[in-house]
């Protein structure tokens, strides 16, 4: 698959960021020249074999590479993994997500693994062990503070293990794992080949029936990552697991959560699963959205909805081949008001974010409206600003003094509903209008179309560009584009009620940034420019094109600016490291130099938090 240029050169950065000059210039050079040897990648880098092979395997334990042996020579070829590469600068958010669900247990598990890379259990397990019984040794400790540990045992690391593993945020590492997809698709198609057809395919029903058999190769290979799961699903999960133990305990038989989980096999070698943490960080920014446009109470309700829906969903992207499905075989997962309520801690009040009017003011069969099938070829942006709010015409007798009446006696609707209706209030609220973050899909059933949900939502977020970019006149001329299709100069400054020389500077700065485009359609055969007609029109995915380029750009040059800095600062910043100052800076240092020091923290964290920002705008352009 092809790299765009600014992202290959941000993924290099960020490999030389985190793990050095020699794995990133061997990066660098696999980026530029695609599929190498070790010979190549020393001659193409000029760099000896010996610190090539110590680049690669920096590489290759942090799974930023793909490798295959060439049946002809022999030698393994190698190959970026830009995805995992990229997902470096998310490592921030992954542990948040994960501190806020797993607790610093697992949030200190996930941070060994990203530092690590691919770990063997055994392996893992003795650093633990290693580092306990350091810390439990009082005689190291006679004249400094005994650090508090975060897994404090075996038993407590094999259950967070557990956890992240049933989760899919932790998978095994296989035979295939570092073989591209690319290479795995040709080796299950030759496999195919001679097995099912080695007389070759003939017919339309033999091509349908090869394309279901690779489809299904490939998802045995991809499935071969989830075999600890499925272990540990065969004793029942983690809460039914939990459900024996307090049987045990009123039976007598107290028992500890952690040795409640079967032991996993310390020769597996595991790693993070990307994949499914990306899965996750878009739960977290739907939550998001729902708490900026409909409150914290309705996106607290929204985020244990998407926990229930989100936990057999392996991946943002389905795989057009691999996860394509028979039509008995698509059915939309949903969730029952009842078991959203279940995970709806009782603390929350879920009166809150919920508007207090007559009932007589709402149409009941609009807002019970199913919805039982999910929405095809809708565009996105269309009829953004339409409702159905003049559709029903509601008697708005009461007057806001009657209303004030009705709540200082209690007699307010939502105070008086039940915890499950004052729930579906919430669902309800999620289900209406745009952008639609829940849709009704049966009786006391509700589901997330996750596609069009992200197709709206991206189409906002274009629009919010364009129109930071180049104002609300820019906006409303692309929109006028989308509506009406190819115009002319003249037709679009006729609907637009623009001044011809406003128009065309506007149109030409839109172009400039990639908004709009121009197509010259000429008169007769001669193709003359002067008498051809020029034709404005807006192409979406060649926007979202454009703008995921200048967002890996502008990463580019934060990480430029913030290692220019670090060369600026460096003897400042190596007085810092220290061990004798570090901690004790403002002590330690001089004022001046303690100033600088100051300005480079200050500026790093402005350069990273900016990064996070564009992140969040490719996060929802690419992979949500």
């Amino acid at each position: 698959m092809a790299v765009i240029k600014e992202k290959a050169e941000c993924c290099t950065l960020l490999v030389d960021e985190l793990y050095g000059q020699l794995p990133a210039r061997v990066y660098a050079t696999l980026f530029q020249r695609g599929k190498l040897s070790v010979r190549l990648i020393s001659q193409f880098s000029k760099l000896s074999a010996r610190q090539v092979k110590n680049g690669l395997c920096v590489l290759q334990q942090h799974n930023l590479l793909f490798y295959s042996v060439d049946a002809n020579s022999g030698e393994a070829e190698y190959s970026v993994n830009h995805e995992y590469a990229y997902n470096l600068v998310r490592t921030g958010k992954i542990l948040e997500m994960v501190d806020n669900s797993y607790g610093p247990a697992g949030r200190d598990v996930m941070q060994n693994l990203l530092l690590l890379g691919q770990t063997r259990i055994s392996d893992l397990v003795a650093a633990y062990q290693a580092k306990i019984n350091e810390v439990n040794n009082d005689d190291a400790w006679l004249n400094d503070k005994k650090p508090e540990l975060v897994i404090k045992s075996k038993a407590q690391l094999n259950s967070v293990l557990c956890r992240l593993i049933e989760a899919e945020l932790i998978d095994v590492i296989h035979s295939k794992t570092f073989q591209s997809a690319h290479e795995i698709e040709k080796q299950v198609h030759r496999e195919v080949m001679d097995v099912y057809f080695p007389n070759g395919i003939k017919g339309t029903k033999a091509k349908v029936e090869f394309e279901q058999r690779v489809a299904e190769g490939l998802r045995k290979v991809r499935e071969e990552s989830k075999t600890l799961k499925r272990k540990l699903a065969q004793n029942g999960g983690a809460s039914k697991r939990r459900k024996l133990a307090v049987g045990n305990e009123t039976n007598g038989a107290p028992e500890e959560e952690e040795d409640l989980d079967p032991a996993l096999d310390p020769r597996q070698v595991i790693r993070i699963n990307y994949e499914k943490c990306i899965v996750e960080l878009r739960s977290r920014r739907l939550v998001q959205y729902v708490n900026e446009t409909l409150g914290e109470t309705t996106g607290y309700v929204y985020g244990q909805l998407l926990k229930q829906l989100t936990k057999n969903i392996s991946r943002c992207r389905s795989d057009p081949l691999m996860d394509a499905l028979t039509p008995e075989e698509k059915v939309t997962p949903s969730v029952t008001t009842n078991e959203i309520l279940d995970k709806v801690k009782t603390s929350i009040d879920l009166t809150l974010g919920i508007g207090k009017i007559p009932s007589k003011s709402i149409s009941k069969s609009a807002a019970e409206r199913l919805t039982p099938f999910a929405p095809k070829d809708k565009i996105p942006f269309m009829n953004q600003d339409d409702s159905d709010d003049d559709e029903e015409d509601g008697d708005y007798s009461d007057s806001d003094e009657e209303m004030d009446t009705k709540k200082e006696n209690g007699d307010a609707p939502v105070a008086r509903m039940s915890r499950p209706e004052q729930l579906r209030q919430h669902l309800l609220l999620l289900a209406e209008g745009h952008p639609g973050f829940v849709r009704h899909c049966g009786e006391d059933e509700w589901t997330v179309d996750f596609k069009p949900l992200m197709e709206n939502l991206r189409a906002t977020e274009l629009d919010s560009i364009i129109e930071q970019t180049s104002g609300r006149q820019g906006l409303r001329l692309i929109r006028i584009l989308r509506t009406k299709g190819k115009l002319g100069e003249q037709a679009l400054q006729s609907l637009s009620l623009m001044r011809k020389v406003d128009l065309q500077q506007k149109m030409l700065e839109m172009r400039l940034v990639g908004f709009a485009h121009t197509q010259e359609v000429p008169r007769d055969n001669k193709a003359d420019p002067k008498k051809s007609i020029f034709l404005w029109y807006c192409d979406t995915e060649q926007a979202y094109s454009s703008l995921i380029a200048k967002c890996y750009a502008t990463m580019v040059h934060c990480l430029q600016v913030l290692e220019v800095r670090r060369q600026k600062d460096k003897d400042v910043l190596s007085l810092a490291k220290r061990t004798n100052v570090k901690g004790k800076e403002k002590d330690m240092m001089r004022d001046e130099s303690y100033a600088r020091f100051a300005k480079f923290l200050k500026d790093e964290r402005l350069l990273m938090a900016e990064m996070m920002r564009i992140d969040d705008t490719l996060a929802l352009l690419q992979d949500f």
